[in-house]
């Protein structure tokens, strides 16, 4: 196993080596939907789930460490207000690929935010955003994304108007009460600057309890932190 970094530097190096640290401590992978469908265990059962916010490409990296490892992860992508193209040729691809690979994909999305600006009804972006990725992929999960800048979040009108959201096809959102109940939360933020927000993976490992570890791949590199 390799050495984790102690400070918390986001290589692809200290990624492989918090997946193989959590195979050697006896957890179980899994993707968000097997979690909800799993009944939502408490020990032993690890979420890998990466939002695709900017940079998609440099996400293949982390799923090739996942190839490596012998575990899976869910992936959220954007679809309205992205600063990507997710029917682009490569980023389309790749998704394919980790979907056949047993990755779950689902979709990241503001949906209130670009209805807001664009003065469009909320549930029609959402439907569109929903039905254009389930045309090629098996789409169970929304991920409410944010921007460091956000001006609306969308959350708290998924959480509201679940009914509408489910109808349409949708089988969960990945903030749901049942999965942060049985888990222990982990994700990088800045504080000033780039850091786990709360627990480390690696300190949260030596528990035994779940975890549901969020990444946002354009933060991590393999040399430095300013790959393209």
């Amino acid at each position: 196993m390799k050495n984790i970094d102690s400070h918390n530097k986001f290589s692809m190096d200290y990624y492989q080596s918090i997946i193989e640290l959590a195979l050697g401590n006896g957890y179980v992978f899994c993707t968000v939907d097997e979690f909800i469908k799993g009944g939502c265990p408490d020990k032993g059962h690890f979420i890998l789930r990466h939002d695709v916010d900017l940079k998609p490409l440099t996400l293949q990296q982390m799923i090739d460490i996942e190839i490596k490892c012998g575990v899976v992860s869910s992936i959220y992508a954007r679809v309205a207000g992205s600063n990507y193209n997710v029917m682009d040729y490569p980023v389309f691809s790749m998704l394919k690929n980790a979907e056949e690979k047993g990755c779950e994909i689902g979709l990241h999305s503001n949906f209130l935010e670009y209805a807001m600006i664009n003065n469009v009804e909320p549930l029609r972006v959402l439907n569109a955003e929903f039905n254009l990725l389930n045309c090629f992929f098996d789409i169970k999960g929304i991920a409410c994304h944010r921007d460091i800048n956000y001006v609306y979040n969308s959350l708290p009108y998924v959480e509201k108007n679940w009914k509408q959201i489910s109808d349409m096809g949708l089988q969960y959102e990945t903030y749901d009460s049942r999965i942060l109940k049985s888990t222990t939360y982990v994700n990088e933020g800045l504080n000033p600057h780039l850091c786990w927000r709360n627990d480390s993976p690696e300190n949260v490992i030596q528990t035994r309890g779940s975890i549901y570890l969020l990444t946002h791949n354009h933060w991590w590199y393999t040399n430095h932190p300013f790959e393209a």
